[in-house]
């Protein structure tokens, strides 16, 4: 009987242990199966994904392997693969996939914007980005405003309305025209009669309006000559405030300045038309100057340089008949010059008053926004907004203030609605600017 139970007992144990090696052996077998499986998978992929067929599927002659190569390396590359299975090529797909417009892609590849000194990259992550601009702004201690901004001793807000400070400061990108020069130097311009000078620590009070970026192609930047032209430069580096339209030569005063705004580069630049008599010196290649556009055949060239290295070009421009709503016939036909040339948006300033808008070929024209802080007149005045949304498109927005005893403040009601109404008049073509101040082509 021992010996049986000894026997059965070594049967069980062989059982068990043939059970343990087939059931090892079992996933032996699958364990290979799943990995031929996978190799097999991984080459399928990698098939798919083969830098040489989208490449061949693309057939652009923007892209090259190089940049394909860059784009495996920093994004996913089977999400462009997946695309150009369902669809036809587009330079939209790199945005829709990557965030960022293909233009701005092959900027990163070259690593261009660390040796850039007129870049700015911002994400607001949000789905659209706003810019907002502003007509003329005195910070000029021989005018009205800064007499009256020490005086009554509330910061910016002595001088504009609390509610037009947050809106300025909520825009991603804020522009106004600087319309003085910036030192505590230099002679007043002979033969000229209005000349206006601020001292450099006026410049804080932009970042209390919220500016991010000046304009200074206009008549009153040289009003004390070249020192305090020169002064007026060093002050904004200083207070790392960008501007365009004036430096110390024709490079530097037509050099545009760009923003990586949610993924898309948009450039702004900046040129001057608007003295009958011409007492502001235009930059050339050794002298400083403003950037003139009175031939605007160098202005159309930097434009459409512009465009091939951006998705967007916004011109600001100072021109028009002072004091007139009329438009003077170049500003309508240079605008549309401008347009052609690649620009997609043109900000006008220097009349002191509101001039009309207008579309032409679906870009947009405002021709001018007048004074937006400058003096003891009233005025109507107001802010523009251009906002663009995550598939590249525009839309614009006016927002009336009224400028009165040296103080700007936001309109709201029938006195909104009425500048509107007048904005309408003014406007060329079938403008519709609604209640809220939204500016569209055609009519509802």
């Amino acid at each position: 009987m021992g010996r049986i139970k000894r026997r059965k007992r070594k049967l069980k144990r062989w059982v068990k242990i043939s059970i343990i090696l087939l059931i090892i052996i079992l996933l032996l077998i699958i364990f290979m199966i799943f990995n031929h499986n996978n190799k097999s998978n991984s080459k399928i992929n990698k098939k798919s994904i083969s830098i040489d067929e989208i490449y061949n599927k693309i057939n652009d002659k923007e892209i090259d392997i190089d940049f394909l190569k860059w784009y495996k390396n920093n994004y996913d590359i089977k999400d462009v693969d997946n695309y150009l299975k369902k669809k036809d090529y587009n330079k939209e797909m790199w945005y829709k996939l990557s965030g960022k417009s293909l233009i701005v892609l092959k900027d990163l590849q070259k690593d261009i914007y660390k040796n850039m000194d007129n870049v700015s990259i911002i994400d607001n992550k949000k789905d659209s980005f706003s810019f907002g601009f502003v007509g003329d702004v005195s910070l000029a201690d021989n005018w009205y405003i800064m007499p009256e901004y020490d005086k009554r001793g509330k910061g910016v807000e002595g001088i504009l309305d609390k509610e037009i400070v947050n809106i300025m400061n909520s825009s991603d990108v804020m522009v106004a025209n600087n319309e003085f020069t910036v030192s505590d130097r230099g002679e007043k311009m002979k033969g000229k009669y209005y000349t206006f000078r601020g001292s450099p620590k006026r410049l804080s009070i932009y970042k209390e309006m919220g500016v991010d970026i000046v304009t200074l192609a206009n008549n009153h930047v040289y009003d004390f000559g070249s020192l305090a032209f020169n002064d007026m430069l060093d002050a904004f580096r200083k207070e790392k405030i960008p501007y365009i339209g004036a430096g110390k030569n024709i490079e530097e005063a037509s050099k545009p300045y760009y923003y990586i705004a949610n993924g898309y580069k948009i450039g702004l630049v900046n040129a001057t038309r608007a003295e009958k008599l011409i007492l502001t010196p235009g930059a050339s290649d050794n002298e400083e100057g403003v950037f003139r556009c009175y031939d605007p055949e160098k202005l159309i060239s930097v434009i459409k340089d512009m465009k091939s290295k951006s998705d967007y070009v916004i011109l600001l421009v100072h021109w028009g008949r002072e004091d007139s709503h009329e438009l003077e016939d170049v500003q309508i036909e240079t605008s549309k010059q401008y347009i052609d040339a690649g620009a997609d948006i043109i900000v006008g300033s220097h009349a002191h008053v509101l001039q009309g808008f207008e579309f032409y070929n679906n870009k947009f024209i405002a021709y001018n926004l007048g004074d937006f802080i400058f003096n003891h007149e009233t005025k109507d005045t107001g802010i523009l907004q251009a906002v663009i949304d995550k598939n590249g498109r525009f839309s614009y927005k006016f927002i009336p203030c009224k400028e009165s005893d040296k103080y700007t403040k936001l309109l709201l009601d029938d006195d909104k609605n009425n500048v509107l109404d007048k904005m309408k008049s003014w406007s060329r073509g079938n403008i519709t600017i609604n209640s809220d101040g939204i500016i569209t082509s055609g009519v509802n």
